[in-house]
């Protein structure tokens, strides 16, 4: 009877990826949206110079009319955060126009609150603002299915079809498929090299790939 041998793993080569991570926006703090006003509000707080409970001191004391200083958040953090990532994108998938208004209004409040500029504030107002909002809520959900498609293996010809108007995003992502494809032929090479036998070269290096993904926090990252 013949006794099975045990292919020894070679294990994955993290240089070569190094490649697709360098295409990533850095990582964005993600919380509430209202915490983020919140925390930028506590960051900005002064802090007391005596030990006096009697002695107080007032949130702002410079003589710089609080109208020109700089923003507490800039608008791509209150973007950012969680529940609001969350709302907009449930109420683009339900097409729930009355709902994304009212995520709207609670971005401008917040926003306003945290100073953002004039500029800011008009590009996230009325009409215009629901748009452009909209528009964040359908990149996001772009980039989540791309996310699942890519650790898959999958085919994204389909998902460029369904928003068609996001090319910026879609040449990022085929520049990541392409150098996660080139990435795990080289991979494969390597464990042609080694002469195994009875191994797909190509799946193993896929799921070697993948597993380097998890395990190191990148797949996370790219969520992000």
């Amino acid at each position: 009877m013949k006794t099975s041998k045990l292919v020894p793993k070679r294990s994955f080569n993290a240089v070569a990826f190094k490649r697709i991570y360098r295409l990533v926006s850095p990582n964005i703090l993600k919380c509430s949206l209202y915490a983020s006003f919140f925390i930028g509000v506590t960051a900005c707080q002064p802090q007391q110079n005596s030990n006096d409970p009697n002695v107080t001191s007032p949130l702002h004391t410079s003589s710089q009319p609080v109208e020109s200083l700089p923003p507490l958040l800039t608008l791509d953090e209150l973007l950012n955060t969680d529940d609001f990532q969350m709302g907009i994108k449930q109420s683009v998938l339900n097409d729930d126009q009355a709902s994304l208004r009212d995520w709207q209004q609670q971005l401008l409040a917040v926003a306003k609150e945290v100073r953002l500029s004039e500029r800011d504030l008009a590009r996230i107002s009325g009409e215009q603002g629901l748009v452009f909002i909209e528009f964040e809520a359908k990149k996001q959900l772009f980039h989540d299915e791309f996310i699942e498609q890519f650790m898959n293996f999958e085919n994204i010809d389909d998902l460029i079809q369904k928003y068609p108007y996001l090319s910026g995003l879609h040449q990022r992502a085929l520049s990541l498929l392409n150098a996660r494809d080139t990435a795990i032929q080289r991979a494969a090479k390597l464990l042609s090299d080694d002469g195994l036998q009875g191994v797909d070269y190509t799946q193993e290096a896929r799921a070697q790939w993948k597993a380097y993904m998890i395990n190191s926090g990148k797949l996370e990252e790219l969520k992000n």
